[in-house]
């Protein structure tokens, strides 16, 4: 399995939104690929830093290096195309130096060219909508002096080496780019793709919305849901009877009324009164039934037969019952 090392220096106090390490790091956590990630953080000295870089490459033996710094000004993703044999620091370092108009190695080359794909990883970052250029030198600051020290460092050993510098992810300065860390990990992504040559996934394309069918009024076949279990058949309920409530027609004879309910006895010498029955109004019939009254049972005093006929004994049995009065009661005396 190939290994690749990404070595990223640590945010310096000075520079706002350097995010270089973070990048690194969320790159070496989310990667898939076939090869191994590394990621490695150097002191942003230089001293320190050319130290601790040759030390990681001599432990883990990578197949390709990477060395990524923040840009405080720039506008887009830049691949160094040349790292110059010159220490020209424009602000001091984590340690105070800041080296002026002095060689990084003395008596070496005054300059070495990466052995990255520049043109090849520009293009596939500009093919991702990422801003990519490339450059001609690195100029004299840190990030310079620790791509020359890599570059004297693995000639002879024909791994692909270099550096990329990146925006910084908050505005640092008017017109200044600023990417979010997770862009500039995508961005890493793709260049340790094109260094490996490994092709980015294919993104799969968005399915295309259904389209609802032209209405057919003549075609309901295909819209007609089919019937899994047969439907039960609920059992008819019988035909209900209703009691017609309108008087009978002129023809018919009328019904018997419906019997009276049963009632309590009448009271002791109070003859019964019978119910009152009132004819039921017809539809048919404009004349609106009249209430009459009940006509009392006759009694002795006026019974039609008794007094037309007076040679008629009346009976004792007619003749109302006499209750004693409540003095007859009390004094015991009663009055037949």
């Amino acid at each position: 399995m190939s290994r690749v090392l990404i070595t990223a220096f640590e945010p310096l106090p000075s520079i706002v939104g350097d995010g270089a390490a973070d990048a690194s790091r969320i790159l070496a956590e989310t990667w898939q690929g076939s090869a191994e990630i590394v990621a490695r953080d150097l002191i942003p000295a230089y001293t320190e830093s050319s130290r601790r870089l040759r030390a990681s490459v001599a432990k883990h033996l990578p197949d390709a290096v990477l060395v990524v710094a923040t840009d405080p000004e720039a506008t887009t993703i830049t691949v160094e195309r040349l790292a110059v044999n010159l220490d020209d620091a424009p602000f001091p370092d984590a340690h105070g130096a800041q080296p002026i108009d002095s060689p990084v190695v003395a008596g070496a080359p005054a300059g070495l060219w990466t052995t990255l794909p520049a043109r090849e990883i520009v293009e596939a970052l500009v093919a991702r909508g990422l801003p990519a250029r490339l450059s001609v030198n690195a100029g004299g600051g840190l990030a310079n002096h620790v791509f020359y020290v890599l570059q004297r460092e693995l000639a002879e050993w024909g791994v692909p080496s270099g550096l990329v510098r990146v925006p910084p992810t908050a505005p640092t300065a008017a017109g200044a780019l600023a990417l979010p860390v997770e862009v500039l990990a995508e961005a890493l992504r793709t260049v340790v793709q094109t260094v490996l040559g490994e092709a980015p996934p294919e993104e799969e394309p968005a399915p295309e919305p259904e389209l609802e069918p032209a209405f057919d009024p003549e075609a309901t076949q295909p819209f007609l849901m089919a019937i899994q279990e047969p439907i039960a058949e609920a059992p008819a309920a019988p035909p209900r009877m209703v009691t017609p409530t309108l008087a009978p027609l002129a023809d018919e004879p009328p019904a018997a009324p419906p019997a009276p309910e049963p009632s309590l006895p009448p009271a002791a010498g109070r003859p019964e009164e019978p119910p009152v029955l009132v004819p039921p109004w017809g539809p048919t019939s404009s004349d609106v039934p009249v209430y009459e009254p009940p006509v009392p049972a006759p009694t002795r005093e006026t019974r039609p037969d008794t007094a037309a006929r007076p040679d008629v004994d009346a009976d004792p049995q007619d003749e109302p019952t006499r209750h004693p009065t409540w003095d007859e009661i009390i004094s015991g005396k009663t009055t037949d």
